[in-house]
């Protein structure tokens, strides 16, 4: 498992990104998350077409193939289900709120890994404690490692995906798996 600040920021900058409403965000985002993971993006990207793409893929106003919602990828996928309500009471458990709560479902990938981002150091005060190693646990062992590998599998599934969401999602990928905690970690 991968220390926990390379864990944070590596989270943060994966939320930037999947959180990107137009190019300029997608522009900033695609730095840091390049910066971060050391994987290069080419200078001449067409950072509109790029917008194009994210919101072909993510956001609509058409079907996505690549809905960023952990509920898309149950076994019956429905909008605002168990796992949206699964996230909002990990959040809850950690005394936070789900950023822009009722506008975009709790479930949002960009919510999930602002979550991750938003988790105390387990070797310092609360970061230890019991509930916090059980979220933690919960989202990095069960929960994204139980959806993302689907979601990552869709968009690599597209064809012509732009080159920022390729290396967004090569990078996620990377991350999950280098942050999934071993089996039995949170146990004491």
């Amino acid at each position: 498992m991968a220390d926990h600040a390379h864990t944070r920021d590596g989270a943060r900058a994966l939320r930037d990104f999947f959180a990107s409403r137009d190019a300029a965000d997608l522009k900033r985002a695609s730095a840091a998350v390049s910066d971060h993971f050391h994987l290069t993006l080419g200078r001449d990207i067409d950072w509109t077409g790029a917008e194009y793409d994210f919101n072909r893929l993510f956001v609509g106003p058409m079907a996505v193939p690549a809905p960023p919602f952990a509920s898309a990828y149950q076994t019956e996928p429905a909008l605002m289900g168990e796992p949206t309500l699964a996230v909002r009471d990990a959040y809850r458990a950690l005394g936070l709120m789900v950023p822009d709560q009722g506008q975009t479902p709790d479930d949002h990938l960009a919510f999930e890994l602002d979550l991750a981002a938003a988790m105390p150091d387990p070797e310092e005060g609360a970061g230890g404690d019991a509930v916090t190693a059980e979220v933690r646990e919960w989202l990095l062992g069960e929960h994204l490692p139980g959806w993302v590998p689907a979601f990552v599998e869709a968009v690599k599934a597209q064809p012509d995906v732009s080159a920022p969401v390729r290396m967004a999602v090569d990078a996620l990928e990377n991350w999950l798996e280098a942050t999934r905690p071993a089996a039995g970690a949170g146990q004491a």
